[in-house]
This record gives C-alpha cells, structure tokens and sequence, in this order.
C-alpha cells in the first residue's frame, strides 16, 4: 500500500473498497450486489445487513453532498427490494484524510433528515475495524525477531546498526529504499550467508513501515512480520495467520487474516531455509524436489496474497541451488528484487564495535561478519583491553558459539553434534582438494553419518541445508556449498585434526594417506594444539602418531600438521631422536625462528612454499632441510646466509627480500635507531596474514645496542595503535591492528619517509 498522498484516486477507491469486502465478507462468499441493472462493487450484502460506500480523496462540502446523496439514494433503493426487507442497510462516506467538520455536518444532516443510518469515516478507521494495528504492532514488538532470538546482546540487538542492502548491477539500497518498495507493492528476496545479520536487516525494515503506519495515521499498510521457523508442518495461509499470532500473543487471529486479504498489511517472511523438509535419501534432483515440497506453504501464501501487496522474504542463499530456483520456489515471478548483505568492511567494522561500546583496536584477523564481532564481543566482555584475545581460541569459541546457536533451533541436535559435523565437513573438504570447498551434499550426508552412525532424518537434512560456516557456491551446479571464511574453514578442521589426535587408532580419514597437498594453516595447528591439550593429549604422544604415520610411509601434508602440532605442544629434547620426511607437500608460510625443537628434525622434501620466513633466524639456532623443492619468497633475506646454506640443497628459490625490507637493510636506511626499530617490527608482524611474533623474536637481527630499546619502541608502537600486545596463550604475542595495515604496508614499501613520531 503506498503512502496515501502518492495514490490516485481510483487507487484509493479500490483499497478501501477491499477493505470493506474483508469486514462484510472475509469469507469471500458474497457476489458484487446488482443495483439498478448493473453489479455494483460498492454493496456488501450479507444475511443482516447491506452496507453501501462511497470513497472520495477531496476535502469539500460539496463532494460531501453529492456523495452523501448518492448514498442516500441507493439506501432507499436497496431497502424497497423485497429481498431486503428483513436487512438494514447502512451507508458510509469514506475519506482519505479524517472528514472536514464541513463533510461531517453535511453527512449527519442527510442522516437524520432522511432517518438512514449514514456515517463519515476515515480509511484509516475503517481499516481499524478489520484489524487493530495498533494492538498488533504492540504485540509484535515484544515478541522475537527471527534468529535474533539466539543472537548474543552485544550482535547488534541492543543497539542500532545502520544497513545498506546491495543488488547486483544497482549498489547498496537503504532501509527506506526497501520500504518504499514494499508500500509499492514488490516482491522481494533479500539473501546473506550465515551471520552476515538477515534478521536484523528485516527488523529494521519492519520498524521502517511500522514508522510510516503512525506517521501516515495508520492509512498505509502496517507490517506482518512471521518467523517461518514457528510454521513448521503448516499448510495453508490461514494456519500460518493463526500459528503466528498465538505465537505473539495477538489474540485476533481472523482479524489478522482479514486485513491480509484485503490487502492491508505488508509480509514479512523471516527464515525460509527453516522450513523442514521430508526426508531425503536421494541425488541433487530429488534434494530440488524436497525443496519445492518444503516451500508449498510460502507459494500458497504469496500467490493467495492481493495483488499490489508487498512481500519481502528473507533467508540463506545456500538453501537453494540457484537464484531462479529459489525464487520460483517461493512463488516469486522473475521481476522479483534481489537484494543481499554482505561482510563488514573495516570502517563498519569500527563503527559496529564503537556502538557496542568495545573500545579496542580490532586485530587483523577479526572477521567483518556482525554475528561473529556480536559473539567476539560479548564472550570476551571487553573493556579497552583485549591482551586476552588469543586468535585460536577466539575462532574456537566463535565456532562453539555458533554451533550453539542452531542448535538451539533444533529440538534433538546438540551443539557438539553440529561442530563434529562442521568439523569432519572440513576434512572431507581438503580431500576434494580444497580446503574451503566446494562440498557437496554426498560429502556432508557422509559427514553427518560418520558423526551420527545413522542416516539424516528430516531435522538432520535442515541441518545439513544450513549448516552454519558454509554458503552456496555461486559457480557450482549441482548442490555444492563452500566454507563463509577460511579462517572458519581451517578452525573446524583443526578440530576434527585433534579428534584424530586423541585416539589414532579409531576410524578416521585422517588416519589414511591424505589425498590432498596443502598443509594445515598456522591457526589450523594452533587450533589442534589447543584442542589436543584440552584433551590431554602430549606433545609426545602427538609426536608418537608422527613417528606412526613416518614408520608407515606417509609423508604427506597430514604427518605436516602432526609435526607443528608437536612442535606447539612442545617435546622433551630427549624424545627427539630420529628424523622426519615430509614430501611433495604444499604450504603456504613458514616461519623459523632458530628455536624449532621437533621442525629442526625435518627434512622438507620436493615440497613447495609460497614463503619462508627468515626474519627471525640467527646464527646457532635449529633448522629444518630444504631437498630440491621451489620456495617463492626467502621473507627477510636477501640472500640465504652462509652459515645456513647445508639447510637448502638444491632448493629453487624465485626471489628474496628487497635490501629495504629486511631487518639488515632498514638499519642502513637514515633513520633514528627509534624509527629503525618500528620499521623492523611492522616487517615482522605484518609481513604475515592475521598471525603475530613472540616477543623475543621482535629483538632477533637487531644489534645488541638496539635490543634494549625494543621495549620502549614496543610500547610506543601500542600507544599509537600500530601493534597489540596478546597475553592470552602460553607467550606473549604481538599482533597486527586491522585498521592500520594498508598504513603499514605503505611504511615497509617507502621505509625512508616513515617517522613514529610525528
């Protein structure tokens, strides 16, 4: 319904005249009623009553006497018909606005001069009559807004965030922009991966129309909005009315139906990928199939609603294989808008943590997904310190926090089912070659029954249709899903790694030859470690499965991250008595340090590096072997030093570091020792993604007069926001700030104009 000023006058006409349809007929069981020879959609005649309108959008007396004798001929007409004899028959004078005491006295006169039953009214009390929108409204408000309901308080449902939709080929459209749409009556999707906040987004815009209800004095339509994950098992529209409204509280159900049939109100469908589905067993064919099923309600709704009604739906593109899909199943035409939510940038990101009253520097590797910083923030309850925001442990918890959430949607599905689920989910998709995907729905059904010991039944199929940390792959034709972020992706398998971990000897795909080449990332180990340790599982019992998997002949990226989680755990020198193959493996970075216990017992064989990181490495430490094998980038050397060339045999290395971007090359720049000491640490703790460095190896390569300075520069380098320091692990790590990396990527690219002080 659009706003009342923009409708022309047969527009206005016809809404009030369905409004009236729906009081005296909500049925729909009564014809137009025949007047003078034609059928007048004007006359509602039930077994009582006729009632007779006349709509007008203009404000003068004399539109009020020519209507108002308009009526009263047509009530004396109908009243002589036989068949009315035993009916009353009442008039009604319908403005846009309230009526002008002019067109109310000239009204009341024509009633009592000609003893009728005539009266003036506003459409906005007539609507009032089908459904009390005030009352609804009130209602609503208290009650939960889709998944809102298990979101933490600090994920945005305390406070206001600003949201900008986006469509392809249009840009970013505001909350308003949706609104207006909606009053025009479009039909709407509005998709966003998990977390990315759909529920909030739907919420805003259902404060928007209720806003425009009160300000346009509840002439234009007022907003529906229905959590269909309530609606499970229904079948009609009027069983999704009433399951609704008892949910809310909103004792006048049938009136809530009227005003939807009269095309009073605007829908609001929160969570279509809820809707459980019968049971599957079968290919990607009958899954589309399941879904067209699932759907039937939400079709049957759309297509009952009036015509020029405006519907929004909102749910998880990964539901669906394709967009075509997805809006035919709905019941949506191909002229229905797309709109999505996407991450937080960097600046939102601030400005989101700002709101939640979080002041902090945001680290580097915290994800621009609402619901995530919502879980970060209020799980770690910081207050202007976050020392104790460890990136391993944060991801674990953000993913058990998750795992949490939709389990609380399920009745018979704990949150530790889900997160082995997503957890073996991830090895599975390392097996497909790629660590975030694609994932098939075969390699998530054989996740669910490796956990499960059983078959997916209908609440097991939901689950596996929105599995949290997993989106559609907008490329893949046939089902196939991908991990939202792949620091989510590398946490999960580096649980379902520690699982293998602690009983080696059970059934898992781990514990055959891995069929992929990528070793684990730097936090899928530290996750495995922390895992490992909760379990209570040693180093040297982590070392034992190496020895294991190297005695058998697997020297494969799996026996990569066995060694470095030996290494995080930590061994005793006299454990480490034999040497370790690992070959033909791909890894993204390493950093060595020198002070390597179980890695300097490695030799990485034909194996590739994207990087090797010497920045920290002196003279006396312990080093791994490079055998033949390609490492992109030797990070923070020119040349490989002397005293390590037995380390490298017959190694093709594609470059080095610039003289400038080293630690040797920045001392020689014309800079104060302070700059030079700055310089050299944002090298080392940016020259990595999302990780951070020991304290000590913040002091490595720096002469022995400078290494006393490192604290104070440290410090400075804090005050400013360059670094945070992180005390949360076993060592003190320094990590890099989110919103100062492309200023120090800058530094390190023009070390000559760089001043920590200015």
């Amino acid at each position: 319904m659009t706003e009342s000023n923009s409708e022309t006058g047969p527009q206005f006409e016809k809404r009030v005249l369905a409004l009236a349809r729906a009081i005296h007929d909500p049925l729909g069981t009564q014809g137009a009623e025949i007047y003078e020879g034609r059928e007048r959609d004007s006359v509602f005649t039930n077994e009582s009553q006729v009632h007779v309108y006349e709509v007008t959008t203009l404000r003068t007396k004399e539109k009020a006497e020519y209507d108002g004798q308009k009526l009263v001929d047509m009530m004396k007409s109908l009243a002589a018909k036989p068949e009315n004899l035993y009916r009353s028959v009442n008039g009604w004078f319908v403005t846009r606005e309230e009526p002008t005491p002019e067109q109310r006295t000239v009204i009341q006169a024509l009633a009592k001069k000609n003893a009728l039953p005539l009266k003036a009214i506003s459409a906005s009390t007539l609507l009032q009559r089908i459904c009390n929108s005030e009352l609804y409204l009130q209602q609503r408000d208290s009650a939960p807004f889709g998944s809102l309901a298990y979101a933490p308080a600090a994920s945005g449902a305390g406070f206001r965030v600003d949201v900008d939709f986006e469509t392809i080929g249009n840009g970013p459209r505001s909350v308003g922009n949706v609104s207006d749409a909606l009053l025009g009556g479009r039909h709407i999707v509005l998709t966003g991966d998990f977390g990315v906040g759909k529920s909030h987004g739907l919420r805003e815009i259902y404060r928007s129309l209720r806003r425009d209800h009160f300000r346009g004095n509840k002439l234009t339509r007022f907003p529906v909005h229905i959590n269909l994950r309530d609606c499970v098992g229904l079948r009609t529209p009027a069983e999704i009315f009433r399951r609704h409204a008892e949910d809310i509280g909103f004792v006048e159900e049938r009136s809530l139906i009227s005003a939807w049939r009269s095309g009073g109100v605007v829908l609001l469908l929160d969570g279509f990928d809820e809707i459980v589905p019968v049971r599957w067993m079968g290919n990607a064919a009958d899954l589309r199939e399941v879904r067209w099923e699932a759907m039937a309600p939400i079709r049957r709704l759309v297509e009952e609603t009036p015509e020029g009604t405006g519907i929004i739906i909102c749910g998880r593109p990964n539901y669906f294989s394709t967009n075509d899909e997805m809006k035919v199943a709905l019941g949506f035409d191909s002229r229905a808008d797309s709109i999505f939510l996407a991450d937080f940038d960097h600046g939102q990101i601030a400005e989101y943590l700002q709101k939640a009253s979080v002041d902090w520097q945001v680290p580097d590797w915290i994800p621009g997904r609402p619901l995530l910083l919502g879980y970060l923030a209020s799980m770690h309850e910081v207050s202007g310190d976050s020392e104790e925001m460890d990136r391993s442990v944060a991801w674990r918890q953000l993913l058990q926090a998750i795992c949490q959430r939709e389990s609380r949607m399920f009745a018979a599905v704990r949150a530790e089912t889900i997160e082995a689920i997503v957890a073996r989910v991830a090895t599975l998709a390392r097996s497909a070659g790629n660590e975030i995907g694609p994932i098939g729905m075969d390699l998530m059904r054989a996740a669910f029954i490796a956990v499960n010991n059983r078959q997916p039944d209908e609440e097991g199929l939901q689950l596996l249709l929105r599995l949290p940390g997993l989106s559609v792959d907008g490329g893949s034709p046939d089902e196939s899903r991908v991990f939202v972020d792949l620091d989510l992706a590398d946490t999960a398998y580096g649980i379902d790694l520690a699982g293998y971990l602690s009983a080696p000897h059970a059934e898992h795909p781990l514990k055959s030859v891995a069929s992929w080449v990528s070793a684990a990332s730097d936090l899928g180990v530290a996750v495995a470690s922390d895992v490992a340790t909760e379990n209570g599982v040693t180093g040297a019992a982590v070392l034992a499965v190496a020895k294991t998997r190297d005695s058998s002949g697997q020297f494969d990226a799996i026996l990569a991250d066995v060694l470095r989680v030996a290494e995080k755990q930590g061994v005793d020198e006299d454990r480490l008595k034999q040497d370790y193959l690992v070959e033909g493996v791909i890894f993204d970075e390493l950093e060595l340090s020198g002070e390597e216990h179980v890695l300097g017992y490695v030799r990485f064989q034909d194996c590739i590096f994207h990087s090797v990181d010497l920045s920290a490495v002196e003279q006396g430490g312990s080093y791994p072997v490079f055998k033949r094998g390609l490492i992109g980038l030797l990070n923070g050397v020119t040349a490989v030093p002397s005293w390590l060339e037995d380390s490298f045999v017959d190694v093709e290395i594609e470059r080095f570091s610039s003289s400038s971007q080293t630690t040797s090359g920045i001392m020689q720049l014309n800079l104060s020792p302070l700059d030079k000491i700055a310089l050299s640490i944002l090298k080392k703790i940016y020259g990595q993604r999302g990780t951070g460095r020991k304290e000590g190896a913040l002091s490595r390569g720096l002469d022995l007069s400078l290494r006393e300075q490192v604290p104070g520069v440290i410090s400075e380098m804090i005050s400013a926001g360059w670094i945070q320091k992180n005390t949360a692990g076993k060592s003190i790590i320094y990590v890099p700030v989110k919103s100062r990396r492309s200023e120090a990527l800058q530094a390190l690219e023009a070390p000559g104009d760089f001043r920590l002080r200015r």
